[in-house]
């Protein structure tokens, strides 16, 4: 690049020389003093010394294109200098203006970056979201570890003054002489919050009534994996309660959650064994109570080998559960030995069992087992609910058959009540007549059912004395809390006031009477039962669902009068063959809850396709009374099953992984695939105002087609098939 730029030197050099050159020819040639000789001399000179001569005009044009070039580069600097002391004002100026343009053109140029890259961003931030939402709906779900929590008190502030709040797991105890109660709970269990409250209540009366030897209350979570509690007990249901006293002897509570009966429970537990003193005693206790177990044991420094006593009371802890049968039975124990001998305590260390009528039931001679007390204690237990007044306990049970059982063998008449317990009036009154009812020569009689017969006297409230053994379908008695049973009570009316309810062995409601329940009432109610008075004080069950005697015009009626869209069907088999959509509710009986759960729903999907009935039929078919075929005979109930119009033996059966509500029961009705549940659909959907404007236009095509028909009668087959359509289409949905 070098030698090019010099060689470009030289030209420009020689070129400028040889202008110079020519210039000087001119002015030669144009001078005045110019002579031939002398042009000529020197031509000639020229020639003759022309080795010399052209060395040194080699010489002279290297020494004139150095000074060429010096005076190039002094020209061009000279050059320079001028141009800048011309335009060195102007240029100044140029300067500052360009700079000011570049200075707005800056600011221009960041406000248009910001928005871009703001734009950008957000992009990028909705493309990344989208690829995120479409990664978590295409991924498979995954559990969600959540980090363990601190754990934190169970029981509020105010509440923790009596109850001990062992919320880290462990298990704490009284510390002093006292009985220690403990409340093993969840604290994300439903009943274990709501009895809270119940647990402060009986805590908050219990200091109240004994003072400082109340006794400790405490409470524990049980749920957390890692605790003492859990590892020792591994609970399945909560709230569980255990009471323990100073011996070590302990009680599980198995009776209603309720504060009533839990402090009930508290006192039993407190003096869980009675000392007789006399015969009076006695007869005191067998007025209230039905069971008598009686030791006799003498106190003796030091004790006998055989710890009879610590035993017994360990006996009572262990029976006394808190259930409400179990107070029918009271521990006693007897020290003086005559008072033993009339008792048939003819040994220390013998235990008797003792009938309400002063009979003797049984006897444990010495050596005798907790466990075999226990068992011939529950054994007589059983035998005397028959026989006397059974109590309904299912607020701690779950799942419990106790009230069907009681239905299955034989009659019952049920009292409603509240509060509940051994002694009061209500109860004191029940038992007296249940005795006299049963006051019978012949014990065990058989109960047949037979016709009803038609003996009547003029006073119904006599003395039931001895019906036990003079009349068919006899009764047995149970005393409800209408408290704690609130749902049942609400199911006859009796969650408001007392009430007493006789159910015959068929499962009806024979007599009922409510309001201010006294004796008279209930032996007339009893008479009545079986058919032998009537009276001013009893309803009729009749009543109870319709006002009058006439039939309803509307087979299908309830008690409002609003009519029900479910029939009872006996044969199921017509269903089957119906030319319309059914849906058949199998269920259990009026006793199977899963079906009674299930009942209301399917009367509110009922209820929704009320204006679609010509083409939907909703049925009911109780599993219980009627024998089904063997492709309906189902090994669970309840049991949904939809059957199609469009196809006989086209059916579904109502997935059991589905909740029985009414929103899904209408969605897998309205899913079905067919012709007929395509008009169901439109029907469901179209509605009030759609309806009508669906009528008009359709009733504006008949008569279009009528009017066609009549004009030409030769192509009549397709408007005929069209005004069939139509006339079915607005008998639907008329």
């Amino acid at each position: 690049m070098q030698e090019d730029n010099d060689k470009s030197r030289v030209a420009k050099k020689r070129r400028r020389v040889e202008e110079k050159d020519s210039e000087e020819e001119d002015s030669v040639f144009s001078s005045d003093n110019y002579s031939v000789d002398s042009s000529a001399e020197g031509s000639i000179e020229y020639n003759e010394d022309d080795g010399e001569n052209g060395e040194n005009e080699e010489n002279n044009a290297e020494k004139l294109e150095e000074k060429d070039v010096e005076i190039t580069y002094e020209d061009i600097v000279e050059e320079n200098d001028l141009q800048e002391t011309k335009t060195k004002e102007p240029a100044n100026e140029d300067i500052i203006d360009r700079a000011l343009r570049y200075k707005d053109a800056d600011r221009e140029g960041f406000g248009k970056d910001i928005g871009i890259l703001i734009c950008v961003t957000t992009a990028l931030a909705v493309m990344i979201y989208l690829i995120l939402t479409l990664l978590g709906l295409t991924a498979p779900a995954r559990p969600l570890v959540v980090s363990k929590g601190a754990a934190k008190p169970f029981f509020l502030p105010n509440q923790r003054r009596y109850i001990e709040d062992s919320y880290d797991g462990s298990i704490r105890l009284s510390t002093n002489l006292t009985m220690s109660v403990v409340l093993l709970y969840s604290p994300y269990s439903i009943k274990a919050k709501w009895f809270r409250e119940e647990y402060y209540n009986t805590a908050k009366a219990m200091k109240k009534l004994h003072g400082d030897w109340s006794p400790y209350f405490g409470a524990t979570n049980c749920f957390d994996s890692n605790s003492y509690c859990r590892r020792k007990y591994n609970l399945k249901k909560y709230p569980a309660i255990m009471a323990q006293n100073s011996g070590l002897m302990g009680s599980v509570y198995n009776g209603p959650l309720n504060s009533v009966y839990l402090t009930r429970w508290l006192n039993r537990l407190q003096n869980a064994v009675f000392r007789l003193h006399s015969a009076e005693d006695l007869t005191t206790i067998a007025r209230t109570y039905d069971l008598i177990v009686i030791l006799y044991h003498q106190a003796k420094t030091p004790p006998s080998g055989f710890q009879s006593a610590y035993n017994f009371t360990k006996l009572a802890y262990h029976y006394l559960d808190g259930d409400p049968n179990s107070e029918r039975t009271m521990f006693c124990v007897v020290n003086d030995a005559k008072f033993a001998a009339q008792l048939q305590l003819h040994n220390e260390h013998d235990v008797v069992i003792v009938s309400s009528e002063l009979k003797l039931l049984g006897t444990h001679y010495k050596g005798w087992t907790i466990d075999s007390v226990v068992n011939d204690l529950f054994r007589r237990s059983k035998e005397m609910m028959k026989n006397r007044i059974e109590f309904l306990n299912l607020g701690k049970r779950f799942h419990s058959t106790q009230l069907v059982e009681k239905f299955q063998q034989s009659s019952v008449l049920l009292f409603f009540t509240k509060n509940i317990c051994f002694g009061n009036e209500r109860y004191q009154m029940l038992r007296d007549i249940v005795l006299e009812y049963r006051n019978c020569p012949m014990q065990d009689l058989l109960s047949v059912e037979d016709e009803p017969s038609h003996k009547f006297v003029t006073n119904c409230s006599i003395s039931v004395q001895g019906a036990f053994c003079n009349v068919n379908n006899t009764l047995s008695f149970m005393m409800i809390d209408s408290e704690v049973e609130n749902a049942l009570a609400a199911k006859y009316g009796a969650d408001v006031e007392d009430m007493v309810v006789a159910i015959n062995s068929k499962q009806e409601i024979t007599r009922y009477t409510r309001g201010n329940i006294t004796r008279e009432k209930i032996n007339c109610l009893i008479h009545q039962h079986h058919n032998v008075a009537d009276n001013e004080f009893i309803t009729e069950s009749t009543s109870i669902i319709m006002p009058t005697s006439e039939p309803s015009e509307d087979i299908h009626c309830d008690a409002v009068g609003e009519p029900s869209m479910v029939k009872f069907v006996d044969d199921p088999s017509e269903l089957l063959r119906s030319r319309k959509i059914n849906v058949i509710l199998f269920s259990g009986g009026i006793w199977h809850s899963a079906s009674s759960s299930a009942i209301a729903p399917f009367h509110l999907v009922a209820n929704h396709f009320k204006e679609s009935r010509n083409l939907i039929d909703f049925s009911m078919v109780d599993a219980s009374e009627t024998n089904l075929p063997y492709n309906l005979d189902f090994e669970k109930l309840p049991k949904i099953l939809i059957t199609s119009a469009d196809s006989v033996g086209l059916s579904w059966t109502y997935p059991e992984e589905f909740m029985i509500n009414h929103t899904n029961i209408a969605r897998f009705v309205l899913s079905r695939p067919g012709k007929i549940f395509g008009r169901l659909r439109w029907m469901d959907s179209c509605q009030g105002a759609c309806r009508k404007r669906a009528q008009w236009q359709m009733r504006r095509k008949r008569l279009q087609l009528k009017r066609q028909l009549s004009r030409n009668v030769a192509n009549s087959m397709r408007p005929r098939i069209l005004i069939g359509y139509y006339d079915r289409m607005l008998r639907m949905i008329s």
